[in-house]
């Protein structure tokens, strides 16, 4: 089944070239377009779709507004933010509104195209040269709701805090080290991050929140 899009975008000689590109590759279909917010939000009314690709300044709605939109009445539409602006605090605005994804216009076709599929399996995709941001975002959403984490991972990350490793957590807690490596595993998943450094990190905010 192909993944059905719509693109939004205010300059419509890159709109045109973007669905030209998006509609040769296989397992992907461009199903419409829109110059505004407004207009996306007519056309989702006859074709919703799974993915929208959004410039973030726009006139009358702009991305912000529209993945905040979506995040309410269209839960299950992804957002893709795709735009000229790389700095810091526009992935982050984007990432807070409710966005999936976010990929520079410059990308790479590959890119955009991964992005695309990735966001589509329920994943997040930014760019590249974004590397590390999405970690700071997510630490941030960690530290500003509750986690339900068991005793024995409450544990762990205070031991982590402390700068432990599993050898040593195994060590003091009376565990083998796959015990311990499966609840650093639970743990990542439970905070939505990736990286040891990351989880380092995450558990510092979490003691101190405790």
């Amino acid at each position: 089944m192909k993944i059905e899009l719509l693109l939004v975008d205010d300059h419509k000689l890159f709109l045109d070239g973007l669905q030209s590109i998006l509609n040769t590759e296989i397992g992907i279909h461009v199903v419409g377009t829109a110059s505004n917010g407004l207009e996306l939000l007519d056309l989702m009314e006859f074709h919703p779709v799974k993915i929208v690709l959004t410039d973030i300044r726009m006139p009358i709605m702009d991305g912000v507004a529209i993945a905040k939109l979506f995040k309410k009445k269209y839960p299950n539409t992804a957002i893709i933010a795709l735009s000229m602006f790389d700095q810091e605090e526009d992935v982050i605005e984007m990432l807070d509104a409710g966005v999936k994804g976010y990929v520079v216009k410059n990308a790479e076709r590959k890119e955009l195209v991964t992005a695309i599929h990735s966001v589509a399996r329920g994943e997040y995709f930014l760019s590249p040269k974004f590397d590390g941001i999405y970690e700071k975002w997510k630490l941030k959403e960690v530290s500003a709701k509750d986690i339900k984490l068991t005793r024995r991972e409450r544990q762990i990350l205070g031991l982590l805090a402390r700068g432990k490793t599993s050898q040593q957590m195994a060590e003091e807690l009376h565990l083998s080290r796959f015990t311990i490596d499966t609840h650093r595993k639970n743990i990542h998943k439970k905070l939505g991050i990736k990286s040891n450094l990351a989880l380092a990190k995450a558990a510092e905010r979490y003691i101190d929140r405790n």
